[in-house]
């Protein structure tokens, strides 16, 4: 695993809709720059399927993901400053018909959540309009 990555804090992210059981998951703090930077570039595949990154920036971010140097499919979760996940999308690992293909909600947001593709249910985008609580980093 890179240093940037090992060093980075954990916390439990708890995944709540409505109707469905909640989920609980254990994740990396990114909060700065070259932390959010390195995210899962150059993590062996192994590590990918059981880690998880959550990005969190300090104002609203309209930026994108890429895949560059990631040897895994991710899945993402886009979600607003009160934790509300506005879009989730499955990220390929590029490939000759894949290349560069960038990721984005189309809208600004403040956390974005990277866990192995799959992990959080067969269906990602069912997690739209659910809820992110990160104790002491998404206010409850």
């Amino acid at each position: 695993m890179p240093p940037v990555l090992a060093a980075l804090p954990q916390v439990s992210v708890v995944i709540q809709r409505d109707g469905a059981p909640k989920q609980t998951i254990n994740a990396r703090l990114a909060k700065d720059a070259t932390a959010r930077a390195a995210g899962f570039q150059q993590v062996c595949p192994r590590q990918i399927k059981t880690m998880a990154i959550l990005f969190v920036f300090d104002g609203p971010f309209g930026g994108v993901f890429h895949m560059r140097n990631v040897l895994g499919p991710l899945d993402i979760l886009f979600a607003d400053k009160a934790g509300i996940v506005l879009d989730a999308q499955t990220m390929a690992v590029y490939s000759k018909e894949n290349v560069k293909t960038v990721y984005s909600p189309g809208t600004s947001f403040y956390y974005a959540l990277e866990i192995a593709a799959g992990r959080l249910g067969a269906s990602v985008q069912e997690l739209i309009g659910a809820r992110l609580r990160i104790k002491g980093v998404i206010p409850q």
